[in-house]
């Protein structure tokens, strides 16, 4: 259940006390001031009853008791007091408001009985005759030592009860307004003592919400300000120690997304506590979806959950190959290591992932340039060895054979040597653009398209195929225009090559995306599909009979790929089967980056 408010508590725990007071000395003042009225009253009845005695007296001893009845009745218009003249035996004699006769025997009345005693006495009884309270005051008249009569006075009650509920409606008005000027102040002192602490709370409030520097400035008393100033200590060290907590949480971020190692930590259970970038892309799995979920929720490669397993059941270190099967199968070397808390005791593992992907696909690719060369290099040189041996064994002598030989041993040694010279200038490129030793000068690209359609006209007239460019005039870049030159031969040729007689060749240049753009279309068999991702690779053939049977050594367009790497650029194919294909160099206009020196 929700409290009342601070200064709520003090206004009501201020104001009870005086109500209170003034509500017990109220009713007390207004007690007392009634029967001192009322005494006062009976006192002046008393007095009035004496000043009666005196005429009342010299009328009965004058005999003349007839007359005491018009006394009474002018001495009682004259003090608007009742006044009854009473004989020993209880018989009226005079009264200012009755006539005598009609009134009862007054001899039982209590206060003529006092005043036949000789002690004069007041009353408050209800009337009869009157038929309304009364208070009465009698007094006893003597002759001498002899009682005569008694006089009485009385006034009516209501007249006491007016003046005191004047006086009481004035107490009451009065206590009303000191009450309520109390409380106004009592709520301007509670609402100023009870303000410094609100606005402590909305201080504490906002450090809640993180708003650690914020400062707290109330001038109070001397405890609300230490308080203040207590909790403003208190949230400038909790700031600084969560800045510390962040900047280091930022750092380790930073190291962890910037590592191209994945990072995986997970705890006893098997819970992930955390994981960097690299991990989640090498398990292909988005950070969020990983952090804080079971590795068997999450993990969905069977090798990595066997090695965590391990790693789990482990006090020591493990390590291992494991593949991360997928839409693309990578492999990875896991390392394990146990994780402490500050008392070194076993929290988890922490594994880390270091792709070698990249490591098994070069192992690949050289150990296919290997067998690609070692093949490419035996079929001519098995080829020579056989004709040398049977020229060795007679076949000399036979001069049409033996020239048919020697024809056919050319043509393996110019295979050998076009071999030889592309792997040179295939390692020449290479090298020149690690070493970024290849000259790249702004040239005109006309000329050097000119020049790769003169190498290659005269083998594309002898096919029957026709070779047709284009190129603006103006158009120029950053180039290395001997190599540019060799790259679109070497598309040229393989055009011509893999095209019917009768069709025509493309070649285009021009701009696009601020980039120069080079196309050769061709019209020929065309590549299937599977084949295009591995066009580019040394040694590589689409259809290796038919290569070798055109004369190519499967090197063109590798050395295409590294002399368009050398410029900084990229190359791309598009090819449909029975339609055609249509390779794209897209080189930068401009490179600064460019060497001084060349190898060509």
């Amino acid at each position: 259940m929700r409290g009342k408010k601070l200064w709520w508590r003090l206004f009501l725990s201020y104001l009870w006390v005086p109500v209170i007071v003034v509500l017990s000395i109220g009713w007390y003042g207004a007690e007392l001031i009634g029967r001192f009225y009322e005494d006062h009253l009976e006192q002046d009845l008393e007095a009035r009853a004496w000043l009666c005695a005196k005429p009342v007296d010299d009328l009965l001893s004058q005999h003349q008791a007839s007359a005491i009845d018009a006394l009474c009745k002018q001495l009682g218009r004259a003090t608007r007091t009742r006044i009854t003249v009473i004989r020993p035996d209880g018989d009226v004699l005079g009264d200012s408001d009755e006539s005598p006769r009609d009134m009862d025997n007054h001899a039982r009345r209590p206060e003529f009985r006092s005043a036949l005693d000789g002690h004069p006495s007041a009353a408050r009884r209800y009337s009869s005759t009157e038929q309304e309270d009364r208070i009465y005051a009698a007094v006893p008249v003597r002759h001498g030592k002899t009682l005569v009569a008694a006089v009485r006075t009385s006034l009516p009650v209501t007249a006491i009860s007016r003046t005191l509920g004047a006086v009481r409606d004035r107490m009451i008005w009065a206590a009303a307004v000191g009450l309520l000027l109390h409380g106004l102040i009592t709520l301007a002192i509670s609402r100023h003592m009870s303000r410094p602490l609100e606005e402590i709370k909305r201080g504490a409030e906002r450090f809640a919400a993180g708003d650690l520097g914020h400062r707290l400035r109330v001038t109070s008393s001397v405890e609300i300000s230490a308080l203040a100033d207590a909790m403003n200590r208190m949230a400038e060290q909790l700031n600084e120690r969560i800045q510390t907590v962040l900047r280091q949480q930022n750092e380790r971020d930073a190291m962890l997304s910037s590592m191209e190692e994945g990072v995986l930590a997970i705890d006893n259970d098997g819970t992930i506590l955390s994981v960097n970038q690299a991990c989640s892309s090498l398990l292909g799995e988005d950070p969020p979806r990983l952090q804080g979920r079971g590795i068997y929720e999450a993990i969905r490669k069977a090798d990595l959950l066997k090695f965590i397993e391990s790693a789990l059941a482990s006090a020591t270190p493990v390590e291992g190959e494991i593949p991360l099967r997928g839409l693309r199968d990578r492999w990875a070397i896991a390392h394990g290591t146990v994780l402490h808390d500050p008392q070194r005791g076993k929290i988890g593992v922490l594994i880390v992932l270091h792709d070698i992907t990249r490591l098994r696909h070069l192992e690949e690719v050289r150990r296919d340039f290997v067998a690609n060369v070692s093949h490419e290099l035996r079929t001519p040189i098995t080829s020579i060895k056989g004709f040398v041996e049977t020229l060795i064994d007679g076949a000399v002598d036979d001069k049409e054979n033996a020239q048919r030989f020697l024809q056919i041993m050319l043509r393996q040694v110019n295979r050998l040597d076009a071999i030889i010279g592309d792997l040179l200038t295939l390692s020449r490129i290479e090298r020149g653009s690690e070493q970024q030793r290849i000259e790249l000068a702004s040239e005109r690209i006309r000329p050097v398209l000119q020049a790769s359609v003169d190498m290659c006209e005269q083998k594309a007239v002898d096919k029957g195929v026709r070779i047709a460019w284009t190129c603006p005039e103006e158009l120029s870049a950053d180039i290395n225009a001997a190599l540019l030159e060799q790259a679109i031969v070497n598309l040229l040729d393989n055009a011509v090559k893999y095209s019917n007689a009768g069709s025509t060749v493309e070649l285009s240049a021009g701009m696009d995306a601020e980039q120069l753009l080079i196309q050769v279309n061709d019209h020929g068999c065309g590549i299937e599909a599977q084949h295009l991702p591995r066009l580019f690779e040394r040694f590589y053939r689409v259809d290796k009979a038919r290569s070798r049977e055109l004369g190519g050594t499967g090197l063109g367009l590798a050395i295409v790929r590294h002399i368009v790497l050398a410029h900084h650029g990229s190359v791309g194919v598009d090819s449909t089967v029975g339609v055609g294909s249509t390779f794209s160099l897209r080189l930068p206009l401009h490179w600064t980056n460019s060497a001084d020196l060349t190898d060509f």
